[in-house]
């Protein structure tokens, strides 16, 4: 059954003219009795009586309008859930994060992100830097955050945050007292170190690299697995760390360790957002790309 020629029924049995029906629907006279014809035949009954002076429904034509009525009603519920559909933003997001984006930068975003969008669903994984480069190289996942540019031409990426690398060491540490030291004052330190996959580390033997020093012929050293972990163990006094300024915070505000300056270097790297360059994007995956990158040109 054509809608449109329920409309026109409805038009006419308010009207009561097939011309005036005409003029306010902008087509021709013909046209609507073509169209009353057609209901008519193919509902097999007779819609209205046609006298001189007044159009009448019949009892099918009574029927018919009741079934128009809740038909246009109907109609215009549906199209409205559907315009509510296209402008919602919904479905399920699958990020992998290295520990300090995972853990620091992504949950206020994350946060926000849910509170304009709250049919969206989040997934967050934590791993390394390489890992969340390989799980989003590999259709695992969606969106990575890391702190390692990804290499290749199949990937895209873009700074979300800038972060410093500093050197911490517990309160009774006899560095603690300094103001600042330099590089050479640390070997012999019993050093802890993330595993070569991070990010942080990564960053951190590029970044001295450039200064001239080899922190992986430090000795003795102790690798662990998650910056919280590094920071967890300068608390318990076991050694000193170079570790994200962003995952000590709390730590520093509670007096648990003690942040010492190196004279003449700063230790600044970058995270990244990073997804694959040619795979075909969801509307929610470009809304979340478009809101972490309007976040990060704020700052």
């Amino acid at each position: 059954m054509n809608l449109d020629y329920l409309a026109t029924y409805m038009e006419l049995v308010k009207l009561g003219s097939f011309s005036e029906v005409a003029k306010r629907l902008s087509i021709s006279q013909p046209a609507v009795s073509f169209q009353i014809r057609k209901l008519e035949r193919d509902l097999g009954v007779r819609l209205l009586d046609r006298g001189q002076k007044a159009i009448t429904m019949t009892d099918a034509g009574k029927r018919l309008l009741r079934f128009a009525e809740v038909v246009t009603t109907e109609e215009a519920r549906l199209r409205s859930d559907l315009d509510r559909l296209r402008s919602e933003v919904s479905g399920n997001l699958a990020i992998i994060a290295s520990t300090i984006p995972g853990e620091v930068i992504l949950p206020p975003i994350l946060g926000e992100f849910k509170a304009l969008h709250p049919a969206v669903g989040v997934r967050v994984d934590i791993s390394d830097s390489l890992a969340a480069i390989e799980g989003v190289r590999g259709g695992n996942y969606e969106l990575g955050f890391c702190g390692v540019a990804p290499q290749g031409r199949d990937m895209e990426y873009f700074k979300v945050a800038e972060d410093e690398i500093v050197l911490i060491v517990f309160p009774e540490h006899p560095l603690a007292g300094r103001d600042r030291v330099v590089l050479p004052e640390l070997e012999g330190e019993m050093l802890i170190l993330r595993e070569e996959r991070s990010g942080t580390q990564k960053n951190l033997e590029a970044l001295l690299g450039k200064a001239g020093v080899d922190i992986r012929k430090w000795s003795p050293s102790l690798v662990l697995g998650t910056s919280q972990a590094v920071v967890a163990a300068v608390e318990a006094r076991i050694g000193i760390a170079f570790v994200s300024n962003l995952a000590i915070r709390k730590s520093l505000a509670l007096g648990l360790v003690k942040e010492i300056p190196i004279n003449g270097l700063r230790l600044v790297r970058s995270f990244y957002c990073v997804y694959r360059k040619e795979r075909a994007v969801s509307r929610l995956v470009t809304e979340f790309i478009a809101f972490v990158q309007a976040r990060a040109s704020q700052g």
